[in-house]
């Protein structure tokens, strides 16, 4: 069975993820789920510590990851051999930030201090990757005079920070908001679907 390494958001816990983890198992593959101090760091520190906590060996590693657990997801796969490294599933993940970051100063205390490394940027380098990137359209067209999120997105990230650099057929939306994404039965079935087949 495939391992497949799952990583959650900003100010949640594995338990967040253990629905998929059941789906996943169901669907045949072998779910790690890994626990990481979300507010306690910066992004590139939360990656040194969940880096020995990745199985060694020379088998391939899938990962999935749900808003900042994708941008994680990433950057962890990078520091695998090539060989190594499975297809990725980012679900609502920030790849080009998220306009809430920008308002760090009012939400960074409490949430810590990767939230502030995720203003809008242009993302990361994902040459070498084969991600497949899940965004979500749920937020009410009103919300975004609270949020600044302009266009389509699910209550923190926008569709097309969403699907960040993914090619036509390794993205979809679905209706559903940020909070709910790894509950959500269509999610996991696309979560699955590109997992197997490496398209939506």
């Amino acid at each position: 069975m495939q391992k497949v390494i799952l990583l959650h958001g900003l100010g949640r816990s594995k338990n967040s993820m253990r629905i998929l983890a059941w789906r996943l198992e169901r669907a045949g593959f072998d779910p790690i789920l890994i626990d990481y101090p979300s507010t306690d760091a910066t992004i590139e520190q939360l990656v040194d510590l969940i880096t020995p906590m990745i199985p060694k060996g020379d088998d391939k590693l899938a990962f999935v990851g749900h808003s900042l657990g994708g941008i994680l997801a990433k950057r962890l796969a990078k520091r695998l051999p090539e060989s190594r490294r499975g297809r990725i599933v980012q679900l609502g993940a920030p790849n080009f930030g998220s306009e809430i970051a920008e308002r760090a100063n009012t939400f960074g205390e409490p949430l810590g201090p990767a939230l502030a490394e995720l203003e809008p940027n242009e993302g990361d380098d994902d040459s070498g990757l084969d991600i497949g990137a899940i965004a979500g359209t749920a937020a009410l067209p009103a919300y975004g005079l609270i949020t600044g999120i302009p266009g389509e997105n699910d209550g923190k990230v926008s569709v097309d920070s969403a699907w960040g650099h993914a090619p036509i057929k390794k993205r979809v939306a679905f209706p559903v908001t940020h909070s709910l994404m790894t509950y959500e039965k269509r999610v996991l079935n696309a979560t699955i679907d590109f997992l197997k087949h490496g398209e939506f």
